[in-house]
C-alpha cells in the first residue's frame, strides 16, 4: 500500500509553500516524487525574483554536458528563461568610453540548432518570458536567430545588440512567418542599451512590428550612445504604440527628453499620447512631460527621477498637475528645488489610493520643525500607505510611532534617512505593533538614558519590546551602524544565554560604559549626557547612544550587510508592478547584483545548480 504522504498532489502543495532555495534543494533530494515537484519550482524561473532565476550559463553548460536527457527534462519546466552569466565581465573593447558589461561564457546548447531548440523552444507549455541582459560575446547566432523569440513569449528583455538579430530572424524563420505574425504575442519589451554600437533604427524597426503594452528602455550612465536625434526617432515610434500601459525611459542624462524631442509629444494635432497608460517612469523629465500628466487619466504609477537643469524650480502649478492623477498608487519623485514643500500635501489629499510615497528634496533648506510637520501631515493623509520615503532632516519624537502604527497599519517600508528618532523604554512598552513593517531607515535612533539601558536586564527588556513592536523587521534601522567596531566583535547573544546576567556579558557591558566616558564629547556631566538629547549636529561616534544601539542590533540578530533594505524595497516595487501592469520594470543592475533584487538578502544563485546536485539526478 502506497504512503499517502507521497502523493504527488500533496507533495506539490508542500513544495508550493517552500519559499527558500536551499529548502527546495533539500526537497529535491528526498526521492523522485519530491524531486520532480521541487525541480519545477527551481527551473520555472521568475520575472523579478533573482533568488528563483533560471540557472546561469555556466550551470546550464554543466547540466548539458552531464546529461542531455536531464537537460531536456529540466528545460521543459522553464517558464521564465534568463540567459545570463553568474557574474558579467567588463567589455575591455568599450573602455575607457563606457564600462559596458558583457557575457564572455558561450552557451554550449546553442552550438547546434537541435540542442538550441531544447533551450529556446522547450517542450511543454513554452516560455512566457525570455531575458538576455548582456551580449554573449562570440556566440554564433547565424543559424538560430529565429529562435530568439517564440510565439509563446509575451515578455522580452534584451541587450540592444539583439534588435537586429530579431528582425533578421523574422525573415527566415522556418514557418516563413511575417514580422506581424512573429511578434503578435509580444506584449512587453525591455531594451538595455549598453553601448553595443547598434543604431536606433534597428530598435525602431522592431517597434513598428509590435503592438506593445509595456516598453522599457534603459541606458546605463556613461554609455552615451543616445543622441537627441535618436530620441526624436524613438518617441515618434513610441507615439504609434497606442495600447501602451507602461512606459519606462530610464535615460540618466538631460539631452534625450528636452527641446524638440519633448515637443514631439506635445503637438496639439497629435492629441493625448497613450490613453491607456497606467505607469510612467522617466530618468530625465522636463516641463513638457509634466504638462502631459493630466492627460494620463488611468495613471497609477509615476516615477520622475531627474529634472532637466537650467529650468525654473517646481511650483504650485506643477504640483497641481501631478495631483490631477487621482488614481495614483505610487509616487516616486526627485525634486531639485520645490518652492513650497507644503504643497506636497495637495498630492496626498487628491490621491487617496497612494500605497507608495517617495519624495527626495535635494534642495530643501527649511527648518526641522517645518519638515517634521510636513512628514506627519503626509502620513496622516495616507491610510493605505505601505512604502514611505522622505529625505528631510528633523527630529521625530517616539510618541509619533504609536500614531503612525495606528494610522498606517499596512506600512512595510519606512525610510527617513536624515531623521533622528528619539525613544524611551517606557514609550516602547505602550507602542502599538507594526505588523507589516519589514525595513526601517533612520539616520540615528537615540534611547533615553542609554547607560542605564546597557545593564543586562534593561537591554534584554528593550530587545523584547523591540521584537514585539517590530515582529517582521529584518535589518538594522540605522545602516551606518554596520561600520561600528562593536558590530565587528563576537556576538554577545551566545555568551548571555550561557552565562546569564552574572556572566561575562554583564561585565563587558560595564566595560563599554567605562570606555565611552573618555570618548564622549564634552558636556557638563556624564549624567547629563546619558539623560539629555544632543543637538542635530552632534557627532555620536563612541557615545553611549551609539554603543547601546549597536549592541541592541547584535542581540536582535540583525545581519551586517545592507542589501536587506534594498531587497525588500525592490521586491515590493516589482511585485506591485506585476499586480498593476502585468510586468516588472527590472533594471540592468538586477543581473549583476542579484542579491538586491531577491526575496532573500542572499539569493544563493551561486550554488543553486552546483554540479554536485546535478550528479545527484537533479
Amino acid at each position: 500500500m502506497s504512503n499517502p504522504l507521497l502523493l504527488p498532489e500533496i507533495v506539490g502543495l508542500v513544495v508550493d509553500n517552500v519559499h527558500m532555495v536551499p529548502d527546495l534543494l533539500s526537497c529535491a533530494c528526498v526521492n523522485s516524487t519530491w524531486s520532480v515537484a521541487a525541480l519545477k519550482r527551481l527551473y520555472n524561473g521568475s520575472l523579478n525574483d533573482m533568488q528563483f532565476r533560471t540557472p546561469d550559463i555556466g550551470s546550464l553548460n554543466c547540466l548539458f554536458v552531464a546529461s542531455r536527457e536531464r537537460f531536456t527534462r529540466n528545460m521543459g519546466f522553464v517558464k521564465h528563461l534568463l540567459l545570463s552569466p553568474e557574474s558579467p565581465a567588463i567589455d575591455e573593447v568599450a573602455l575607457p568610453n563606457t564600462s559596458r558589461l558583457i557575457c564572455i561564457e558561450k552557451c554550449r546548447a546553442m552550438r547546434h540548432r537541435q540542442s538550441a531548440e531544447l533551450l529556446l523552444q522547450p517542450q511543454g507549455e513554452g516560455l512566457a518570458s525570455f531575458t538576455i541582459p548582456f551580449e554573449i560575446e562570440g556566440q554564433d547566432w547565424s543559424l538560430i536567430s529565429d529562435l530568439l523569440l517564440t510565439r509563446t513569449v509575451e515578455f522580452l528583455a534584451i541587450d540592444d545588440f539583439y534588435c537586429g538579430l530579431l528582425m533578421a530572424g523574422s525573415n527566415y524563420s522556418q514557418g516563413l512567418a511575417t514580422p506581424a505574425v512573429k511578434f503578435s504575442n509580444l506584449k512587453a519589451l525591455t531594451i538595455y542599451k549598453s553601448g553595443s554600437g547598434q543604431d536606433i533604427d534597428k530598435l525602431c524597426r522592431l517597434l513598428k512590428c509590435c503592438d506593445l503594452q509595456f516598453f522599457h528602455l534603459e541606458e546605463p550612465s556613461g554609455s552615451g550612445s543616445l543622441t537627441q536625434s535618436d530620441t526624436m526617432k524613438l518617441l515618434s515610434c513610441l507615439r504609434q504604440q497606442e495600447n501602451l500601459v507602461a512606459l519606462a525611459l530610464i535615460i540618466p542624462r538631460c539631452i534625450p527628453l528636452v527641446g524638440s524631442a519633448s515637443t514631439t509629444l506635445t503637438c496639439e494635432e497629435q492629441g493625448g499620447p497613450w490613453p491607456m497608460l497606467m505607469a510612467l517612469y522617466l530618468g530625465v523629465w522636463d516641463q513638457h512631460w509634466l504638462e502631459q500628466l493630466p492627460k494620463f487619466e488611468k495613471l497609477q504609477i509615476l516615477s520622475l527621477q531627474k529634472f532637466t537643469p537650467n529650468t525654473p524650480s517646481i511650483n504650485q502649478d506643477a504640483i497641481e498637475k501631478i495631483a490631477k492623477c487621482q488614481y495614483l498608487r505610487v509616487i516616486d519623485i526627485v525634486f531639485q528645488e520645490l518652492e513650497d514643500v507644503e504643497s506636497l500635501l495637495d498630492i496626498t489629499r487628491s490621491c487617496p489610493l497612494l500605497q507608495k510615497f517617495s519624495v527626495k528634496l535635494s534642495g530643501f533648506r527649511g527648518e526641522p520643525e517645518r519638515a517634521e510637520a510636513l512628514c506627519i501631515g503626509l502620513l496622516r493623509a495616507l491610510p493605505r500607505l505601505e512604502h514611505f520615503e522622505l529625505d528631510l532632516r528633523f527630529r521625530m519624537d517616539g510618541a509619533r510611532l504609536q500614531d503612525l502604527a495606528r494610522r498606517c497599519p499596512r506600512l512595510t517600508v519606512l525610510a527617513l534617512p536624515r531623521t533622528r528618532l528619539c525613544l524611551s523604554l517606557a514609550l516602547l512598552t505602550k507602542a502599538h505593533r507594526f505588523w507589516q513593517l519589514e525595513t526601517m531607515h533612520f539616520a540615528e535612533i537615540f534611547f533615553e538614558d542609554p547607560r542605564r539601558l546597557m545593564q543586562w536586564d534593561k537591554i534584554r527588556g528593550l530587545a523584547e519590546e523591540w521584537r514585539r513592536i517590530f515582529p517582521k523587521l529584518r535589518g538594522m534601522p540605522c545602516p551606518a551602524d554596520v561600520y561600528s567596531r562593536y558590530m565587528q566583535e563576537d556576538d554577545l547573544t551566545e555568551e548571555w544565554e550561557r552565562d546569564g546576567p552574572s556572566g561575562s556579558a554583564e561585565g563587558e557591558m560595564s566595560d563599554f560604559g567605562e570606555e565611552s566616558e573618555g570618548d564622549m564629547v564634552s558636556v557638563s556631566t556624564d549624567e547629563e549626557m546619558s539623560l539629555s538629547e544632543p543637538g542635530l549636529d552632534f557627532d555620536e561616534n563612541e557615545s553611549d547612544w551609539f554603543i547601546l544601539r549597536t549592541k541592541l542590533w547584535k542581540i536582535l540578530g540583525y545581519q551586517k550587510h545592507l542589501l536587506i533594505r534594498d531587497s525588500i524595497q525592490n521586491m515590493w516595487q516589482t511585485n506591485l508592478e506585476i499586480e498593476t501592469i502585468g510586468w516588472p520594470v527590472v533594471p540592468l543592475m538586477a543581473f549583476s547584483d542579484p542579491d538586491a533584487h531577491s526575496t532573500t538578502a542572499k539569493s544563493h544563485c551561486g550554488y543553486l545548480y552546483d554540479p554536485v546536485y546535478i550528479s545527484r539526478e537533479l
